[in-house]
């Protein structure tokens, strides 16, 4: 009775407990053997039964009450009749040259994932830190392949930092495909440009004629990626990377200007802060500032009279009016005569298709920028990541 309780437990089909031996407090041995009528060799698939010799082989599973368990398992070794050559009986739950069970395995993966540092791990299942490190990605790859399947309808795709190039000091970035439709992390790709995302990986992936609308930032290598690899989607430009190209011009004129003897004598300006605010969230005496600073730098009016032109248009509903006020808006930025304005404008002409697609499709690249952010808390919580396919795998499984 005993002995069927325990082999449940163990949850080993094949093996049969003969024994159970307490060598010391923390220590358990079960010893045990395969039960099976024969066995197929691994180079022909060929039956056999013939016996040439027993090994005993030590195997590592899962602690039961914090107390080491160990499995001492007597296998047999058969000789093939066909092709002569000698092989050794598997065991289902046991890899094949592993000296630990899948569970043992999983059962690091749960303290690696619920535990807040390594030596934790390592006293709790009382083996070394490439144990742990082997076990938990490996267990991590099992499982992501498991989340595998076609590109959904809606995609986000951004970029984040990665690690900085010791050799040539520059910073490496990491692409990520976020599925808007099951709310996910879909895949990861190291690097930005159309020769790295153009990888096995990625071309891998089934269902590229399903993907009907793809939202990302203003990026000429992400918009060549996609229309080689999507040929049936819409591309959306996030709403905010638009605006943000207006504040960036904006922002290089009033660096300019706050060495202007008139900034010069006051210690605290919040300038900055008053000019990244759109108009209508100021207060008067806010608003007031404003139009006083506006009044003595007209460079900076008309670049702040445009991206709050710009953030109205984003209030418009409707696609044909949306259309109708864009091309106002470049008009008249046309008429300008300063460099700033102009590179602005090439931009909104270069991008003006997928600008107004927002206006159709209400998508924005939000929630991508909240898996980013995800991102860097994984990082960070890590120390860092050098191994780039560890990181993928880190990534998709606690963003699935």
């Amino acid at each position: 009775m005993l002995e069927s309780q325990i082999n449940k437990f163990l949850s080993l089909p094949e093996v049969k407990i003969v024994r159970k031996r307490n060598k010391d407090h923390h220590i358990i041995h079960f010893e045990a053997f395969k039960t099976s009528l024969f066995e197929v060799c691994p180079k022909c698939p060929t039956k056999s039964t013939k016996v040439y010799d027993h090994v005993y082989v030590t195997i590592k599973d899962t602690p039961i009450r914090d107390k080491t368990v160990f499995l001492k398992i007597k296998k047999r070794r058969f000789k093939c009749p066909k092709c002569k050559s000698i092989f050794r009986e598997p065991i289902q739950g046991i890899k094949k040259g592993f000296r630990s069970t899948q569970r043992f395995r999983k059962h690091i993966q749960w303290c690696a994932s619920n535990f807040t540092d390594l030596k934790r791990v390592m006293n709790k299942c009382r083996c070394s830190s490439w144990m742990v490190y082997k076990a938990y990605y490996e267990q991590l790859e099992l499982e992501v392949k498991k989340l595998q399947y076609p590109w959904p309808k809606t995609i986000g795709i951004d970029e984040h930092s990665f690690v900085r190039n010791s050799k040539y000091h520059y910073k490496e970035f990491v692409t990520i495909f976020v599925d808007y439709n099951n709310n996910r992390i879909r895949e990861v790709s190291m690097g930005r440009s159309v020769a790295e995302l153009n990888c096995k990986r990625i071309k891998s992936i089934d269902g590229r004629e399903n993907v009907k609308n793809i939202v990302m930032d203003m990026s000429a290598p992400y918009k060549k990626f996609v229309k080689e690899q999507f040929p049936n989607a819409i591309i959306t430009s996030d709403k905010f990377h638009v605006i943000k190209l207006f504040n960036q011009a904006l922002n290089i004129i009033r660096i300019e200007i706050m060495k202007h003897p008139v900034f010069l004598k006051s210690k605290k300006t919040p300038m900055r802060r008053l000019y990244l605010t759109r108009n209508d969230r100021l207060d008067f005496s806010q608003r007031h500032v404003v139009k006083y600073i506006n009044g003595l730098f007209p460079e900076l009016e008309e670049i702040y009279l445009f991206k709050e032109r710009m953030l109205s248009i984003y209030n418009i509903k409707g696609f044909k009016r949306a259309k109708k006020a864009l091309i106002k808006l470049t008009d008249e930025m046309a008429l300008s005569g300063r460099r700033q304005v102009q590179t602005l404008r090439k931009t909104l002409m270069k991008w003006r298709t997928e600008i107004l697609n927002y206006f159709r499709t209400g998508l924005t690249n939000g929630r991508t920028e909240g898996y980013n952010r995800k991102a860097k808390l994984i990082q960070r919580k890590a120390y860092g990541y050098r191994n780039f396919e560890n990181y993928r795998l880190r990534l998709i499984y606690d963003c699935r």
